[in-house]
């Protein structure tokens, strides 16, 4: 087995072109969709992650997604999501970007992303900007919660008995075998 080191001085570059191949193989001149999310890591980092996809009218087609981008942001606010963006089309289509064939835009519904959509709009015409419906329902469950703080106590209270204590778990259980346990929050 060679080495890591090289691995990465001579297979690295190659297969990260051949990846790149492959990808516009299948995009080709589009119409393509684009989520973008952005996260930290574990040294807290912001890192975006760009993912692209066909959008095809054409059932029988694979619609594949494709983690085309990943990159560390000095900060994480909408014009470097917007920066991130665009460096991700010019991977795509390094000859020019093919701003009428980027059609749809995918995010969560974070104020930095709304108003990345935005920015990102004035460049890419034909773009339709989605947030995550997911994201606006913990919104607003959020918003039920702080109005009910007694339940919510309750609630906190009945998790911390169960999750800090397997062995409570296992009593309900061989008690209760039907009863389902508190859901984890996401």
């Amino acid at each position: 087995m060679p080495d890591e080191s090289t691995l990465r001085k001579n297979y690295l570059e190659d297969i990260y072109k051949d990846t790149l191949t492959k990808i516009r193989e299948h995009i080709k001149d589009g119409p393509i969709w684009v989520s973008i999310d952005e996260t930290t890591d574990v040294e807290g980092r912001y890192i975006a992650n760009a993912v692209i996809g066909k959008l095809d009218s054409d059932a029988d087609v694979d619609s594949k997604p494709f983690l085309l981008n990943c990159e560390v942001l000095e900060k994480c606010n909408h014009s470097t999501i917007s920066r991130f963006f665009d460096a991700s089309m010019h991977i795509l289509w390094p000859s020019g970007v093919l701003n009428e064939k980027v059609l749809l835009f995918l995010s969560d519904a974070a104020p930095n992303m709304v108003k990345a959509g935005q920015s990102i709009q004035v460049f890419y015409p034909k773009i339709i900007h989605v947030t995550c419906i997911a994201h606006a329902l913990h919104r607003v469950a959020e918003t039920v919660r702080s109005l009910f703080s007694d339940v919510d106590s309750l609630i906190s209270s009945v998790k911390k008995v169960f999750l800090k204590a397997p062995s409570r778990i296992k009593m309900l259980k061989d008690l209760y075998p039907d009863l389902c346990l508190p859901p984890e929050p996401i």
